[in-house]
């Protein structure tokens, strides 16, 4: 099956699994990245599905079956961060948690150090994983001048957060 022929046979359905989707998951972002995995598994698959893929039922049921199934897995890697969080810390833990700390501060101080237009927009992008045209938003600056203004801070930071490792070790 070629793209052309995929796009015909699943597309129409576009609107009604996306909607079931949406009361699904209660959120159209996921609700979208839910459909764009059903649709990347139906194409992985293209060549081997049935008949009965084509109908309303079979993709309504896969949808639900996929949801079901990322909500499991979230569940099981949830299960797993719990019974890590719960056991007793060893040493090697306690010391990188220290070190992230202080790391994490450096980082902040060096931040701060920057001109404020360059701190603010990589507190906005960094910190707040804010994206380009929010910032640009913000700012009123393009976005090729915040991703060049974001390349040179992220380097500027790097070689001076290295430096202050350097005499760490030393």
């Amino acid at each position: 099956m070629d793209a052309r022929e995929f796009k015909q046979r699943f597309m129409p359905h576009y609107k009604l699994l996306y909607r079931v989707a949406c009361l699904l998951t209660g959120n159209a972002q996921n609700a979208e990245d839910l459909l764009q995995d059903m649709y990347l598994k139906l194409w992985q698959k293209r060549d081997e599905l049935p008949d009965a893929a084509m109908k309303e039922a079979y993709l309504v049921t896969m949808i639900r079956r996929l949801f079901l199934d990322q909500r499991r897995m979230k569940h099981v890697n949830t299960s797993a961060e719990l019974k890590e969080e719960l056991s007793p810390p060893d040493e090697r833990s306690l010391d990188h948690q220290i070190d992230s700390k202080d790391e994490a501060r450096q980082m902040e101080g060096l931040i701060s150090q920057l001109p404020e237009r360059d701190a603010k927009i990589i507190q906005m992008h960094l910190m707040e994983d804010r994206s380009y045209e929010e910032i640009e938003q913000d700012t009123g600056l393009s976005q090729g001048n915040i991703r060049i203004i974001v390349m040179r801070t992220r380097q500027k930071l790097k070689q001076q957060f290295q430096n202050i490792t350097k005499t760490w070790t030393k």
